[in-house]
């Protein structure tokens, strides 16, 4: 938007950007699905505080929300909307291409991992989003069931609290990186096979275009706890409390959540981890007051590699201007200069080149840590065809055999 002069409606049909400089990047700001989706909201929800809770669900796809048969962190329902006209032509993709519902009814559960299994063998349900690498495995072996190992990657994170000790002094967050073992960590969620994970990650995923190695031995140097229980006391760590929130119905969260609990202990921290459903850990974490007061020094969760989290400013966590960043509320003006200059640089290169200064900042100020990278795996039942791969369900364009 500072790009923008004049953002205006030409017609009912019409957004048109006049813009001050050139903004390379806008096609893609506005092409890119995830976390910042260019939506349009009802004037009466967008004028709402961002930490109030979006009353009302509202959309124009093919399925409907059914907000009378929600139960938080256990059931929601979509009917086929009857008024959404899919386009007439061209190829079905992931957001892209006609959106055409063959289904009346669609059914979000959140289950166990073994009641999540045992139902999709019966036959109870028809798709298990996200099964763990071991779960994964034997459902591979039931002819009934189609497993795609390789479905979507993601980089898990550990997120910390900057306004609030121990994790609002930065020599205590660097203290941290000798802390993580992206390994360890990425096998609690994807297995002992590396084919489906990689340590060695910083700022951007593997193969991606501003992904590189600028400083990386922070995380790949041998771990050594002692080491790191020295330098958090000489960053000022006395023992304090550290309040961890885990949810308890997410299990690619809570894998390498546990694992990187662990990690903490082994480094001297005194670790009291928060359990509750993702939906309370989410309510939660945008809570900004001290964590003995209802809010919270650190989560683990992950990124997902859809197109906005590739580049400085879809990856959210690395956004750094305080209270107006994301959960956890980091403070840090090189960032800041370095994610503006990539907004305005043109060629490839150059962007590559701030990204290179981006990922050795972000050693430095430490916003939060990556904990790897791994494949998502997704399940099943055989008869149901045309599933696309992407970095969240859609149910445009599977039918069933």
């Amino acid at each position: 938007m500072a790009a923008t002069e004049e953002l205006s409606a030409t017609d009912d049909r019409t957004v048109r950007f006049r813009l001050k400089r050139p903004c390379p990047h806008l096609p893609d700001a506005l092409a890119g699905p995830g976390d910042n989706v260019p939506a349009i909201m009802p004037e009466r929800l967008a004028a709402m505080s961002p930490y109030k809770p979006v009353p009302e669900i509202i959309g124009s796809g093919p399925y409907r929300f059914l907000p009378e048969e929600h139960i938080s962190g256990a059931h929601a329902a979509y009917e086929r909307f009857p008024l959404y006209q899919p386009r007439a032509a061209g190829l079905v993709g992931f957001t892209a291409g006609p959106k055409v519902a063959h289904f009346d009814r669609v059914e979000w559960l959140t289950l166990d991992q073994f009641s999540a299994m045992a139902a999709l063998r019966s036959g109870e349900i028809d798709w298990w989003e996200v099964p763990l690498a071991d779960a994964a495995q034997a459902l591979a072996r039931d002819p009934h069931i189609t497993v795609v190992f390789q479905y979507a990657t993601v980089i898990g994170i550990l997120r910390l609290n900057h306004l609030h000790p121990p994790f609002g002094n930065v020599a205590v967050r660097r203290a941290l990186l000798g802390t993580v073992d992206q390994a360890e960590a990425m096998t609690a969620v994807a297995g002992t096979d590396p084919t489906f994970w990689h340590d060695g990650i910083g700022l951007f995923g593997t193969g991606t275009p501003f992904a590189n190695d600028a400083g990386i031995e922070v995380l790949r140097s041998p771990r050594d706890y002692s080491a790191v229980r020295q330098a958090l006391a000489r960053a000022g760590y006395n023992g304090d409390k550290i309040v961890v929130l885990a949810p308890t119905d997410v299990q690619e969260v809570r894998a390498p959540s546990l694992a990187g609990v662990d990690q903490l202990r082994r480094a001297g921290m005194d670790v009291d981890v928060l359990e509750m459903e993702l939906g309370a850990a989410a309510r939660r974490r945008q809570n900004q007051a001290a964590p003995d007061k209802g809010g919270w020094n650190a989560f683990f969760g992950f990124l997902d590699r859809s197109l906005p989290n590739i580049n400085p400013y879809g990856n959210r966590l690395i956004r750094a201007d305080g209270l107006a960043a994301y959960e956890g509320w980091p403070t840090s003006p090189r960032i800041e200069a370095l994610r503006a200059a990539w907004l305005d640089a043109g060629s490839l290169d150059e962007q590559r080149r701030i990204c290179v200064e981006l990922q050795l900042q972000l050693w430095q100020d430490v916003p939060y840590i990556p904990m790897g990278e791994y494949w998502q795996s997704t399940a099943y039942r055989r008869d149901l065809l045309d599933v696309l791969p992407g970095c969240f369900p859609v149910f445009w364009g599977i039918r069933r055999a």
